[in-house]
């Protein structure tokens, strides 16, 4: 199974807008991707929800999917190579789960050498879902 980690922009886009981002959301749900999260990333989902004012049920939503829907590690490793210095735990995450993908938005993270960390491709949902179509993972 293919192993990802998402951003928290990609599961803010999923939970309050839809599109690809949602995509994404509907092959977990169908265990077709593994999705790994971490204690920081589950906060900052569920912190930047109640920022943007998303109603209760859409909170209660998204912390459910966290908890049902992901595998929950915590990583035991600092990475301080990205630019923006928020986004290592991302990095440190991807890592310690040997995720096959970090999908994001964020450039801070596309920018790196490779938009590879590790064994970690970093992507956009615009660029991953194709490559799950050429797996035949998708239609």
């Amino acid at each position: 199974m293919i192993k990802i980690v998402l951003d928290t922009n990609i599961f803010l886009s999923a939970i309050l807008y839809g599109g690809m981002a949602k995509t994404i959301f509907k092959l977990i749900l169908e265990n077709k991707l593994e999705l790994y999260v971490s204690p920081d990333l589950e906060d900052e989902v569920l912190r930047k929800l109640k920022e943007y004012g998303a109603a209760e049920e859409t909170i209660e939503y998204a912390a459910l999917f966290l908890n049902h829907k992901s595998i929950s590690i915590s990583p035991h490793i600092k990475v301080t190579l990205c630019r923006d210095p928020n986004d290592n735990f991302l990095l440190e995450l991807s890592q310690t789960a040997e995720a096959d993908y970090l999908i994001t938005r964020d450039k801070d993270l596309l920018e790196l050498p490779s938009h590879k960390w590790k064994k970690t491709e970093i992507v956009k949902p615009e660029t991953f879902l194709p490559q799950l179509r050429s797996m035949k993972i998708i239609r």
